[in-house]
């Protein structure tokens, strides 16, 4: 065996009445705090960012495609369903789903409130399931939809105390007329999103019954949502659209443009988790730093005896940059044991809940992927075994009088 790495573990073996003995226990305890602690922060960064954006990206659609229009108004201009550039852009490899919708909007009037809401129309059959998993209340069409059936969010319900089977008259305006006309609907379900903020007026209906509210065929709709493979390849589908496909009278709204506030408030996540991860990280070091020095300090005789029996000063600073390793690895090993119990506990059983209100979601989300856990140990053992060099070197700096005498 390497007589550096014999040595090394000699030394780290406890013994009783040296001081160092608890100093090591508490250095690897901060050790493992730190690497938990960063761990979980990771997690639940990257968790956050994950939901939220998976959310956003179902709740509404990557890229909406709508005709230009100069009036600045809700009301949308009909495109044709079937336009000869639709079936491009849904055979482009970064398409996953395309779907039409049409919007209108409208007042909903109940027996003491009235609320202005935008309708929704939506073919049922083409429609991703997230409204549907988000049904709270009622039932989900199994097949075509009634013309009359209506569905709202579960905040709009509870403003004007909507009950499912319940009949609500819906106000809206029609082009050419000054004064609203009336339609009623039954109320077939209720759906709760988390995202209360973008779904408080929304009513979702069949895609036929807003057509007629407007007058149009089957074939005009207010647009189409498309839904990409993944987010990263919405600027490149974009431009590809743009170029190949997209009519001069067709606008391409993406989600970044719809939800600002949304996607400029998920990156001010990463500086918080740079905060916490440059912080635990000092807080490692300095323990590991103290630690070391106070082995060096209570080796100092033996250090004495090592170097005077020749050993090389690179020897002599192997043996406790292998020691401080020791320490440092255990210390991990214990850290990730603790930070991904706790991260598994909230990932099955979510102890911890959010104010949808306020968070989007209902519970802390957590998700860290595999090469987020290997990166981390692998910058923490890498700066932890530079920070050992310096203290390490120390060791070969003691002079063997000074430190027979120290004895």
């Amino acid at each position: 065996m390497d007589l550096s790495r014999l040595i090394a573990q000699r030394f780290a073996q406890p013994q009783a009445g040296r001081f160092s003995t608890p100093v090591m226990w508490i250095a690897k305890a901060t050790v493992a705090l730190s690497v938990a602690v960063m761990l979980i922060s990771i997690s639940v960064v990257i968790g956050f960012k994950t939901a939220i954006t998976q959310k956003m990206e179902h709740f509404s659609a990557h890229i909406q495609l709508l005709a230009f229009s100069r009036e600045n108004s809700d009301e949308t201009q009909p495109i044709a369903r079937d336009a000869p550039w639709i079936k491009g852009i849904q055979n482009m490899a970064e398409v996953e789903h395309m779907q039409p919708f049409a919007t209108k909007p409208a007042i909903v009037k109940s027996e003491s409130e009235l609320e202005g809401v935008l309708l929704k129309g939506i073919d049922f059959q083409k429609q991703t399931p997230f409204f549907k998993n988000s049904l709270v209340e009622g039932a989900w069409p199994s097949g075509q939809a009634d013309k009359k059936d209506a569905f709202v969010s579960a905040s709009l319900a509870h403003r004007l105390q909507l009950k499912v089977g319940q009949t609500i008259p819906i106000y809206y305006l029609k082009s050419g007329r000054k004064t609203p006309l009336r339609r009623s609907f039954r109320l077939k379900g209720i759906f709760k999103t988390g995202l209360n903020e973008m779904d408080q007026a929304l009513v979702l209906m069949p895609l036929e019954s807003v057509q007629e509210l407007y007058g149009w065929n089957s074939n005009q709709v207010s647009g189409h949502e498309v839904f990409l493979m993944d987010l990263e390849g919405l600027q490149q589908g974009l431009e590809l659209m743009s170029t190949e496909w997209l009519p001069a009278d067709i606008y391409p709204s993406t989600i970044y443009e719809r939800y600002p506030d949304v996607f400029q408030w998920l990156p001010t996540l990463d500086q918080n988790a740079r905060i916490i991860l440059f912080l635990m990280t000092t807080v490692s070091l300095l323990a590991m730093v103290s630690t070391l020095l106070i082995l060096i300090l209570e080796r100092t005789q033996s250090v004495g005896i090592l170097k005077a029996l020749g050993m090389p000063q690179a020897m002599l600073l192997r043996i406790f940059w292998l020691q401080s390793g020791r320490i440092l690895v255990q210390g991990m090993l214990m850290g990730n044991a603790v930070g991904g119990l706790l991260i598994l506990i909230q990932y099955i059983w979510q102890p911890l809940p959010l104010d949808p209100e306020q968070y989007y979601l209902s519970h802390v989300p957590v998700y860290l992927p595999v090469w987020g856990g290997i990166a981390l140990n692998a910058g923490v053992f890498m700066l932890g075994m530079m920070a050992m060099l310096l203290p390490a070197a120390y060791a070969g700096r003691i002079s063997i009088i000074k430190a027979l005498k120290f004895a």
